[in-house]
């Protein structure tokens, strides 16, 4: 069956059924219009979600931010309006737009494009992977929203945010303070008309019982009465259903037996009676096992040692408090046998979907904010992925780099290892600086490196720095290694790797050296493939298995 307006509507007029999927009595509508030079209001976006709030007074202010935000160079201004309509006025609203062309949630008019009705969506709440819808959605945190959509397929008013994608990021900014809309992460849906319905008749409750079975139970709302559900589930994995449950149930926990408990598992809550999805899950990481309670050391542990100096300082003792969380649920051998050879393949296939935050960071140069700002970023992402390993490989990498990144993995027993070509920069001759002293106007990148006996004094030298540095080592299980004697080959490029990061290995381009992260210009990017980068890093890792390449390792 086509799908268009009328369809639409009908649909919209079915969902909006007091207890049905929720009770609603008013939208919150929120739009971010443009204006070029003296022209109408344009939509770029518009948010409707409905909510059970009572309609209120219409804002004085046109808009949140008060005056327009002009976008520079483009000739476009922006505001973002809020305010309330009622359900009959959406409805309303969809009928004129059918009938005439013209949108008019409100007073006035909103220039739009070709708008054509899509069939409707089910946005489920985030899992282990973000989803970009939820970063447009407003609070779709539980059970998930249904969603209804005019699509502006020619856009032709947004043309140049699409030719110029920074035009679209510095839009997003500009108007992030005001709405927290991630506009640059759906850019497909700029131009477009959005109608959010959440779900709050019930609250899904699921997770692991006794005996591998999944426990399943609605809470309904004190103003609904209960009645049939069904839940499935799945695991889909390499284009599979490697395992279905379906099962019946009104109120309490209900049981499906699940065999395969790995990434990958999903659910579905249908109202067979009313023909409509009442909540459902993304793919997630396996709900099994008890629920239980962590408790976590009153006294926790830390790592102590000394960090390098700063510009003209001396090296001050750091304490780093390291997590506790509880290790993840051992699974033996017989938990599926696909593994881990399948998951060496998909992974590359299924990477380029992961969505991440710190993907594309540009540093410019400060040289003290970024560089306190770059080290900071790297922290973060050791914290995110790092609680199986994170390797470091860089040719200039030497024992004060390890200090200030690897040694601040908090996570106890990760593999941390460091590999280096002994690379040691060259001091310039005509200001007398290396590339990793904070940055004149002149940048660095100098190449050569250490030959014959002055390469063994360098990990003499490195070696020594971390002896005098390393502290009380709590949980640390960290290798320094150094490419010497013409082994394995030469390297360039420098890589942040999670190798065992959940949904497979992960890693960074850092674009320069630790030694000048953030004091010159570099940019931070997430590769497309980081499995590929572990293999290659590992291949050479295992090159340098002799004790004449180890530069320090945890005792």
């Amino acid at each position: 069956m086509s799908w268009g307006m009328k369809e639409q509507i009908a649909h919209l007029e079915k969902l909006l059924k007091s207890g049905l999927i929720g009770t609603y009595r008013s939208f919150e509508v929120t739009e971010i219009v443009g204006f070029y030079k003296k022209g109408p209001a344009t939509n770029f976006l518009s948010l409707l979600v409905a909510e059970p709030e009572v309609l209120g007074p219409i804002p004085k202010l046109p808009f949140l931010n008060g005056t327009r935000i002009p976008l520079p160079s483009t000739g476009w201004d922006f505001g973002v309006s809020r305010f309330r309509v009622s359900p009959e006025q959406v409805v309303e609203g969809l009928h004129r737009l059918d009938s005439t062309g013209e949108w008019k949630p409100a007073s006035s008019p909103l220039k739009v494009g070709k708008l054509t009705a899509v069939p409707p969506q089910f946005v489920p709440a985030d899992s282990y992977q973000p989803h970009p819808w939820n970063g447009i959605l407003k609070n779709n945190f539980f059970d998930g929203s249904h969603v209804l959509e005019l699509f502006d397929r020619e856009k032709s008013e947004h043309r140049f945010l699409l030719d110029e994608p920074y035009l679209l990021r510095k839009l997003a900014e500009l108007v992030r303070p005001y709405v927290p809309m991630g506009i640059d992460g759906l850019s497909d849906r700029i131009g477009n008309v959005l109608i959010q319905l959440p779900v709050t008749v019930a609250a899904i409750k699921f997770g692991g019982n006794q005996g591998g079975n999944f426990a399943f139970g609605p809470t309904w709302h004190p103003d609904v009465s209960a009645r049939p559900l069904r839940v499935s589930w799945e695991v889909y994995e390499d284009s599979t259903i490697e395992n279905f449950a379906s099962t019946a149930v009104t109120a309490g926990p209900a049981s499906l037996p699940i065999h395969s408990k790995r990434t990958g598992a999903r659910y579905i809550v249908w109202d067979d009676v009313n023909d409509v999805i009442l909540g459902a899950s993304a793919q997630s990481a396996f709900f099994g096992g008890q629920f239980s309670v962590t408790s976590h050391t009153i006294n926790p542990k830390t790592r102590e040692f000394l960090a390098p100096p700063a510009e003209g300082g001396k090296a001050e003792l750091f304490t780093l408090v390291l997590r506790d969380d509880p290790p993840p649920a051992a699974s033996g051998p017989g938990s599926n046998p696909r593994e881990p050879w399948r998951s060496k393949r998909i992974f590359r296939d299924s990477l380029s979907a992961l969505q991440s935050r710190k993907e594309f960071v540009q540093y410019k140069g400060a040289p003290d904010a970024g560089r306190s700002r770059a080290l900071a970023d790297v922290r973060w992402l050791m914290d995110t992925h790092g609680e199986s390993g994170v390797w470091l490989w860089d040719p200039y990498l030497a024992a004060n780099d390890v200090l200030s990144t690897l040694f601040l993995c908090p996570w106890p027993g990760a593999d941390l290892r460091g590999l280096s070509d002994g690379k040691t920069p060259k001091v310039c001759k005509h200001c007398g600086k290396r590339p990793d002293d904070p940055p004149t106007n002149a940048a660095h990148e100098c190449t050569g490196g250490q030959k014959g006996a002055s390469r063994l004094s360098w990990q003499l030298e490195q070696r020594n720095v971390l002896e005098q540095s390393k502290g009380n080592c709590q949980g640390l299980n960290l290798e320094f290694r150094v490419r010497a004697g013409g082994a394995g080959w030469p390297f360039h490029d420098r890589f942040l790797i999670f190798p065992g990061a959940s949904g497979g290995a992960m890693a960074w381009s850092l674009g320069t050296s630790v030694n000048s992260l953030g004091r010159q210009h570099h940019i931070l990017q997430k590769v497309p493939d980081g499995e590929l980068i572990r293999e290659a890093f590992l291949e050479l890792w295992n090159l340098l298995d002799a004790p004449k390449y180890v530069v320090w390792k945890t005792p």
